[in-house]
Formats: C-alpha cells, structure tokens, sequence
C-alpha cells in the first residue's frame, strides 16, 4: 500500500517547494534513521526535506504498523522536526486522514500536520 502512494508523497513534496529530498525508495538517498538505545530497532522517516532551511519529516499514513509503533515514530519524528523548526507531516490518503486526526489528537502531539494526498 505504501509503494503506491510514494509517487503521490514526492510529487507533494516537491510542490510544497521542498529541496534536499531524501527518500525511503530507489530513486532518492534514504533518510537518516535514529537508532534506539538498545540497538535493536532503528526509526527511518518515509521522507525528509528541507524549506526556507527548516527540515521537515513526511510519513504516509497507513494501519499496517501497530498503532503504538506509529505513535512512538510520530512523537520522535514530530520533536526533532520542531527542534529543526520544520514540521512532520502526515501524508493520508481517503480513508486514513480520519486514523492520523484520532492519533494525533489522542495522543496531544505538537508540531503536526495531517495532510490529504
């Protein structure tokens, strides 16, 4: 499912003006992932990007991962893009856009934008 909104996700990007583009797929250089304490488990961003020098988080929105997983990624991803002075955006296509608002509603995180692709 997430493949086929990859395209949809870097054509967004790049007309939000974004540069610097990085990309968990075969035509960009991956994101930086943040490596957990314990070394077990990484946390890669589906893409990054940079505006008016400000870099931003991009995830696309989708139930495969357990909603714990999506929650702990967002709160990482949303801290370090507020300490960058970007935001994250959720990328949500019909049918999740409602799922992201839940979560990040529930959840109070700051410094996000769910966004309808």
């Amino acid at each position: 499912m997430k493949d086929k909104l990859f395209n949809q996700a870097i054509n967004w990007v790049i007309s939000k003006g974004f540069e610097d583009i990085r990309a968990n797929t075969d035509d960009y250089d991956s994101p930086i992932p943040f490596l957990k304490p314990n070394g077990d488990n990484h946390i890669m961003p589906d893409i990054t990007g940079k505006k008016y020098g400000n870099k931003s988080y991009i995830e696309i929105v989708t139930k495969d991962d357990s909603t714990q997983s999506l929650i702990t990624k967002w709160k990482l991803l949303s801290a370090v893009a507020s300490r960058k002075g970007g935001l994250l955006y959720l990328l949500a296509s019909r049918g999740y856009k409602a799922f992201a608002d839940n979560i990040v509603k529930t959840n109070h995180l700051q410094n996000v934008k769910v966004v309808s692709i």
